[in-house]
């Protein structure tokens, strides 16, 4: 008995720091002089498809004065990405030659860093638990408690 729940202990241990994951930060910085969007939003994972966030979901957001917009959209990301700013007229936005793959910085357009209207960092940002991983830790400190209680 004593075995079994020692190892129901390890084997919840090492699921826990095995299958947690990482939230991503995307960093928008215009680099236009007439103060185009800026924003940050976290997200818990790679955003992989079409996608469109209210203003209320990112950790800030910096829009130039007389611009009024409703919500931004990410489209085709993992293709030929571009960030939409949406409002009642339409919308206008950036454009990337490369695709956000993962963590890196990305560059609007097809110039370059050096001659770009924004740049997109993306960042892994501090470690998440996977609901599943604490369900193990419980079980494993369940089976610490229960061997304890019976010496």
């Amino acid at each position: 008995m004593k075995t079994l729940l020692a190892t129901i202990s390890t084997i919840a241990a090492l699921a826990t720091c095995g299958s947690a994951h990482a939230a991503l930060q995307y960093e928008l910085n215009s680099t236009d002089a007439d103060g185009l969007p800026d924003f940050v939003l976290t997200v818990p994972a790679l955003i992989s498809a079409d996608t469109t966030f209210s203003l209320s979901d990112f950790d800030s957001i910096v829009l130039p004065a007389n611009v009024t917009v409703l919500s931004v959209s990410i489209i085709d990301p993992l293709g030929d990405p571009a960030v939409n700013f949406n409002n009642a007229e339409g919308y206008f936005g950036f454009f990337w030659a490369s695709a956000f793959v993962g963590p890196g910085q990305y560059c609007a357009g097809v110039i370059g860093c050096n001659d770009t209207a924004a740049i997109m960092t993306i960042t892994e940002t501090a470690r998440v638990p996977e609901p599943g991983s604490l369900a193990l830790l419980g079980l494993g400190l369940a089976g610490l408690a229960s061997l304890r209680k019976r010496h």
